[in-house]
């Protein structure tokens, strides 16, 4: 079991009829999403080759489920979409 971030796409119910979805770092402990940044800009970077291999980390969101954000912002559950 091990302790890391990476990014998935992270899901929304703000409960006011608006949902909203985000690339969000996660941060996983036991192998498990624990906790996530929420509004951040993930693509910066110092160069074009930084720029390039954040985009190549980011898209490997897109491989996995997405994860919901539960309760009052209590945790992360993978759903189907």
């Amino acid at each position: 079991m091990s302790n890391y971030w990476n990014y998935r796409v992270v899901k929304k119910d703000w409960n006011n009829g608006n949902i909203s979805y985000e690339i969000c770092e996660v941060y996983y402990e036991n192998d498990k999403p624990t906790s996530w940044i929420w509004g951040k800009n993930v693509l910066t970077g110092e160069s074009k080759e930084d720029l390039e291999w954040t985009l190549s980390v980011v898209s490997k969101a897109f491989e996995k489920p997405v994860l919901e954000i539960v309760g009052d912002d209590k945790g992360l559950i993978e759903v189907k979409e």
